[in-house]
């Protein structure tokens, strides 16, 4: 049975092969192979050694500091990778960066460890290897996609510039790999969605892995994609998400965060509580504030007291001080409306578009919110955006992907003056210890 134990570290440590590989990244659970998994116990053990691999640092805070950096909600007094991120402007030597690389494929490579155990494996009930297998397919997805948003050039599908694609436990022998495009990116990760989906895990605690967040994150990249199959496709996916039943929007939207790990509006999240202190008041609420940009924009906004301290412009939506932090939400209900309408804007379905975006600005207003003022999609369509920020901001990268979808990184930071500021370089360490890579992002490949 599922346990909020999967906070406490499981496997406690990771091997790394004596090149310093960045990708070559052992799990705990690979040094036992496949007498790791002799029963359904110890099968659930595996997957629990992949959902530790979500504690580090670099997947629950620096997911939303640095993104928040780089769209401008976020200024920061500190030097390093952060300084980077508020200048739009990033160095591949920098140490900080090949932990930030790395910390998604600790996720996909323990996914891996599980899979090849788990897979086939006649001591595990039908029933359990199935539910293992969808979430361990899911966590593995999320991995390759936190990885693709960062260090690819996401935003184009069209693109050579994707990512690697781990598809099986890495060893020396297969430590070197070609990066893949953007498109053979997604269509992996799609696919291990979809294996997600179609195994129904059930909907639990949003900490777990589950078909519904398959289906959230499903919608989220084929909005990404972009094209009119897609946005349909989306569309379906988001109706499917609203329809469950599973969760629903928090009457209040400070409830979101007041209720942490307990609200019903989160479908995937990484759960903290008080005996983890990762979102540090030093770091949350000292080194980076709200900026005078997101102030002035939210100042007639009902969500803005519950997002920042106006007198200080210290966070507040993402540090919780009563349980020292607060769970990192990678994707909650109201970014499925969001999605929603934003397809349907897309479609040119703005009365429809219309209604779905006023669902969660009239949980904002606590009823009827001022009337959306617009004449055609390409301005409804920034109302969106403008919802964006007001609803996600400072969540795990939600504004910034949104900012790039819709044009605004430029007008926000004027410091952005190509496409190629809108990812972070490859870490020039895993560009020394995989000659198969390929170039580095454009940009970089001169620094």
């Amino acid at each position: 049975m599922k346990n909020i134990v999967i906070i406490i570290s499981i496997f406690t440590g990771l091997m790394f092969c004596s090149c310093d590989e960045e990708l070559n990244v052992k799990p705990e659970n690979y040094l036992f192979e496949e007498q790791l998994i002799t029963n359904d116990k110890s099968a659930q053990s595996s997957l629990l050694g992949v959902y530790t691999q979500l504690n580090s640092v670099y997947i629950t805070q620096y997911t939303e500091l640095y993104t928040g950096l780089m769209d401008g909600t976020l200024v920061t007094t500190t030097t390093g990778l952060n300084l980077q991120s508020f200048i739009n402007s990033f160095d591949p030597s920098i140490s900080t960066l090949k932990f930030f690389y790395r910390a998604p494929y600790t996720i996909v490579n323990s996914a891996n460890a599980t899979l090849k155990t788990v897979t086939g494996n006649d001591k595990v009930s039908q029933t359990m290897r199935e539910r293992i297998l969808g979430e361990a397919h899911f966590l593995r997805a999320f991995g390759h996609l936190q990885t693709l948003k960062y260090h690819a050039q996401f935003f184009d599908v069209t693109s050579q510039y994707g990512i690697v694609l781990k598809d099986e436990l890495s060893t020396f022998e297969n430590r070197e790999k070609k990066r893949a495009t953007v498109k053979e990116s997604y269509d992996f990760i799609l696919d291990d969605l979809d294996k997600c989906i179609d195994s129904s895990v059930p909907f639990t605690d949003n900490f777990y892995a589950s078909t519904l967040a398959a289906k959230a994150f499903k919608a989220n990249i084929l909005l990404y994609m972009g094209g009119d199959a897609n946005y349909t496709n989306a569309i379906d996916l988001a109706n499917e998400v609203i329809d469950d039943g599973a969760v629903e929007l928090e009457p209040n939207f400070e409830d979101v965060f007041a209720n942490g790990v307990n609200n019903s509006e989160v479908i995937f999240a990484r759960y903290t509580d008080n005996t983890q202190t990762s979102k540090s008041l030093f770091l949350y609420q000292t080194q980076q504030k709200a900026s005078a940009w997101l102030k002035d924009f939210m100042q007639n906004d009902p969500r803005a007291i519950h997002t920042f301290t106006a007198s200080n412009s210290k966070i507040k939506k993402v540090y919780l001080p009563s349980i020292k932090g607060g769970p990192t939400n990678f994707i909650r209900l109201a970014e499925v409306y969001l999605i929603k309408a934003e397809c349907q804007a897309r479609l040119n379905l703005l009365t429809e578009a219309e209604a779905t975006l006023n669902i969660v600005r009239k949980r904002a207003y606590g009823g009827t919110p001022p009337a959306l003022i617009y004449t055609n999609k390409e301005e409804l369509l920034d109302l969106i955006f403008d919802e964006y920020v007001k609803e996600l901001c400072f969540e795990a990268g939600t504004v910034w992907t949104a900012a790039i979808r819709h044009g605004k990184v430029e007008e926000l930071k004027p410091n952005v003056t190509s496409s190629n500021q809108y990812i972070m370089p490859i870490p020039l360490l895993e560009l020394q210890t995989n000659s198969l890579f390929g170039e580095q992002n454009p940009g970089y490949d001169g620094i």
